[in-house]
């Protein structure tokens, strides 16, 4: 009777087991694998962890594999930071390899890296909020700007820089968050507060919005206390969050001035894509709780 009770016991724990198991594999995206120590969410965990939308990775000082559950995969350099979701990463700083962007594709310095061919690779660098790197290898890699037009075609061998500077006064900008009473709003993005100006903006009051619009200077320079004022162009109402809407791209106060060859030799993400040689592409793994 003991005996059977046991067993019994045994069993439903198993049984559990499995079932929190599958519950976790469900919601988790993939897998990142390291030689080492990963940060993940702020926390260090050695070897491999499930990763989950909206996890944000930092590969210290050793190289970074994900693999993810649509059959995509991506390593990061030593040094890189980067945020994933279900259909796209953003990266925030270092050098990545996503392989299938034409499934998972990489926003970086408010630009789209995706492909409409099939498996195509692309390595992306950010050295800082001015500068970024593309290669692309198996195929052209599309890079598209935060308003949906294409900017530039990276075809294999032939990487491309891309450089910002500041914008000029009353140049043009994208927000998204909630408005709030005196026409405040504070972008998703950049964390920075905006006041708004236009007509008919009460009907959007406490709501989550994008917003499209213009730096407003009539006032002069606003101080370092007030916040900064933006003449509304167009205004629409989000029925979910400012992430769902793909408002991590949106860079506010920065434009592109100028896209340029790379000799390979030497630049942030070292050697073309595709001259041939590639980073590692790590094995197939299904996504689980370790």
């Amino acid at each position: 009777m003991i005996i059977l009770q046991f067993r019994s016991a045994i069993a439903l724990f198993t049984c559990n087991c499995l079932v929190s198991m599958a519950i976790a594999s469900s919601s988790s995206i993939g897998l990142v694998m390291a030689t080492g120590d990963v940060v993940v969410d702020g926390q260090r965990v050695p070897g491999n962890s499930a990763i989950f939308s909206g996890s944000r990775i930092s590969s210290g000082d050793k190289t970074s594999n994900l693999q993810f559950s649509d059959g995509t995969s991506a390593v990061m350099n030593p040094g890189t930071t980067m945020t994933v979701y279900r259909e796209r990463s953003v990266l925030q700083q270092g050098v990545t390899t996503q392989h299938g962007i034409d499934k998972h594709f990489v926003l970086a310095n408010g630009l789209r890296i995706s492909s409409t061919t099939s498996n195509v690779t692309a390595l992306v660098g950010v050295r800082n909020d001015s500068y970024m790197e593309v290669s692309a290898r198996d195929g052209e890699a599309d890079v598209w700007n935060a308003s949906g037009k294409l900017v530039a075609k990276v075809e294999p061998g032939q990487p491309r820089s891309f450089t910002y500077q500041q914008a000029p006064a009353g140049g043009s900008v994208d927000l998204c968050g909630r408005l709030r009473p005196g026409y405040l709003l504070s972008d998703k993005s950049t964390h920075a507060t905006y006041k708004l100006k236009g007509s008919d903006l009460d009907p959007f009051m406490n709501k989550r919005v994008r917003v499209a619009g213009t730096m407003d200077v009539t006032g002069g320079t606003p101080s370092s206390t007030a916040p900064s004022v933006v003449t509304v162009d167009g205004i629409q109402k989000l029925q979910g969050s400012c992430d769902a809407a793909g408002g991590e791209g949106k860079r506010v106060g920065l434009i592109l001035i100028g896209i340029g060859a790379l000799a390979g030799v030497g630049t942030l993400i070292g050697v073309s894509v595709g001259s041939g040689s590639s980073a590692p592409t790590p094995p197939p793994v299904t996504p689980s709780v370790p």
